[in-house]
């Protein structure tokens, strides 16, 4: 089997070889193919990554959270306890360069036990997550940049449940992604192309919707 390494090396080449608007092109697929989820009508509260120029972006996304009353948190980076957390996010809220140049609210405010300041939240559910990263399989597999942030922060109390969504553009998926016992299978992988679902049934509750694979055309 590849290794995640030899996958990195030959992901960040094809991403560095794509155009701004080939990616533009893509993504704007991607999140309308994520908005026709059953699992995104249903799901009233959602984690969504803030994108680098490379990624997938999830502008259309979080505009559409915001439209319909869809409580928007993106990750952020906890510098004095090196990982990712959750913060709320608002159409009024600006955003800077963060941890790695990845994009987070400009002036984030940590939640703490006892008290939760109105940026940050504490562990709660979380209905959807959306992910980035370097290549994915149709399994739900996923690589990475390597520092386990993600896997971390989806092994959290809030989106342990979350339904878990990962978005690439289909140059980005690879036959067989090696996992291992910290790595975390996603419940959906969409593309411009096609929506990679796992054989498994929604965990939005109230969903009445059988999940199933998807070809978008």
């Amino acid at each position: 089997m590849t290794s995640k390494k030899s996958i990195r090396i030959r992901m960040r080449a094809r991403r560095a070889a794509l155009t701004p608007l080939g990616i533009r092109q893509a993504s704007a697929k991607i999140q309308r193919a994520v908005m026709k989820l059953p699992e995104w009508a249903v799901a009233r509260r959602v984690c969504v990554y803030l994108a680098l120029p490379t990624e997938a972006q999830t502008w259309a996304l979080l505009a559409a959270c915001w439209k319909t009353g869809k409580q928007v948190l993106v990750p952020a980076y906890r510098k004095k306890v090196l990982r990712y957390d959750l913060a709320r996010l608002r159409p009024e809220d600006p955003v800077k360069a963060g941890h790695w140049a990845v994009p987070e609210p400009a002036c984030p405010r940590w939640a703490t036990p006892n008290r939760v300041t109105p940026n940050w939240v504490s562990p709660t559910r979380v209905d959807m997550v959306v992910i980035p990263g370097l290549a994915f399989d149709r399994i739900g597999g996923r690589v990475g940049h390597g520092g386990g942030h993600y896997d971390r922060l989806l092994a959290g109390t809030a989106l342990q449940q979350a339904f878990k969504v990962g978005l690439a553009l289909e140059c980005q998926i690879v036959e067989r992604v090696p996992m291992n016992a910290r790595d975390i299978r996603l419940d959906a992988v969409v593309t411009e192309r096609a929506v990679y679902r796992r054989q498994m049934k929604s965990k939005i509750r109230n969903s009445k919707h059988e999940i199933r694979n998807n070809a978008l055309t």
